[in-house]
């Protein structure tokens, strides 16, 4: 799974990444939790990118509550062309989550230890993602979405058995531009990331309270040697 995700990227570096029709409006995040607000790249009128911030929980559009998002902030990949809830989306409405990089939890008898990803060379990671809206009775409309999941690799088998998927830069344009005709093919690219493309290191437990949000929540905790523990 993908519960927690850090974006500390400068603004400027994220628009030139994913080819921004202008710089957003963002502000260092090293704790973001389902149902705040996320950064999603998509494709907006006359077909530039753009960046806007969703909250991060998908709401079907045929939902009766948009309280069922708080549930949804990520998608099987496995069964996402089968669930009401995501198979619209993921052959409409697909979008790019940019983070820095994201936490996981490993469990240790009664306890569960906090880990931080991230790319080995601190670049952006870009999250598979879906987006949808939802229409209040009044006529407002609500826009969310969701990061996509799939198989650990070996790097995070050491901490949990889920990621979220990653999308080499090369995959962008196909993932955001594929008409809903096509969009079976993309299935392809869910798949566990490149074994070279993560490195890991234990955090404090900080992070398991969302009110915490600052740059100590990445600091490591060496409870295994670092350069040994990426090795694996």
């Amino acid at each position: 799974m993908c519960g927690r995700i850090v974006l500390n990227t400068a603004p400027g570096e994220l628009a030139t990444e994913f080819r921004l029709n202008a710089e957003p409006t963002l502000v260092p995040r090293f704790n973001i939790a389902p149902t705040q607000p996320v950064a999603a790249v998509r494709v907006g009128d006359g077909g530039v990118r753009v960046c806007d911030l969703l909250p991060w929980g998908l709401v079907p559009k045929w939902s009766p509550d948009p309280r069922v998002g708080a549930k949804m902030f990520n998608a099987r990949s496995e069964t996402v062309t089968e669930k009401p809830s995501f198979r619209e989306a993921f052959a409409r409405r697909r979008c790019l989550v940019p983070v820095t990089g994201f936490y996981e939890w490993k469990r240790r008898g009664d306890q569960s230890e906090p880990h931080y990803f991230t790319s080995p060379d601190n670049r952006l990671l870009a999250l598979a993602g879906l987006w949808e809206r939802w229409e209040y009775p009044g006529g407002d409309v609500l826009e969310t979405c969701s990061v996509l999941t799939t198989a650990a690799n070996r790097l995070m088998r050491r901490v949990h058995h889920r990621m979220p998927v990653i999308l080499p830069a090369a995959a962008h344009d196909r993932w955001l531009d594929t008409p809903p005709d096509q969009a079976e093919d993309l299935r392809a690219l869910l798949t566990p990331a490149g074994e070279n493309a993560l490195r890991t290191w234990p955090v404090e437990t900080l992070v398991n309270r969302v009110v915490n949000d600052g740059p100590e929540l990445i600091v490591p905790v060496h409870d295994d040697p670092p350069d040994q523990f990426n090795l694996f």
